[in-house]
């Protein structure tokens, strides 16, 4: 089985700034939960903004079906009158 590579402690996968300016060296295994845990964060808000867009375009359906009911409505109630 051939020997793990090591990767370069600045490496962006394995080095990371802190606050304070000074980088510090992560393990393969840290900087892999970091990228799964920034993606599972980045899935969270495609799915927050799809449901958004989704119940807008809902809300908007159901205004034009409650305008053309109320136009409906209004002609019938017109056409009584004459």
């Amino acid at each position: 089985m051939p020997a793990q590579r090591k990767q370069s402690p600045s490496s962006p996968a394995t080095s990371r700034t802190s606050p304070g300016g000074s980088a510090t060296a992560v393990s393969p295994a840290v900087a892999a939960r970091i990228r799964q845990l920034a993606a599972q964060a980045e899935h969270r808000r495609a799915i927050a903004e799809f449901r958004a867009c989704h119940d807008a375009d809902q809300q908007a359906r159901t205004n034009a079906l409650l305008q053309e009911a109320i136009a409906a409505l209004a002609s019938l109630l017109g056409a009584e009158r004459h």
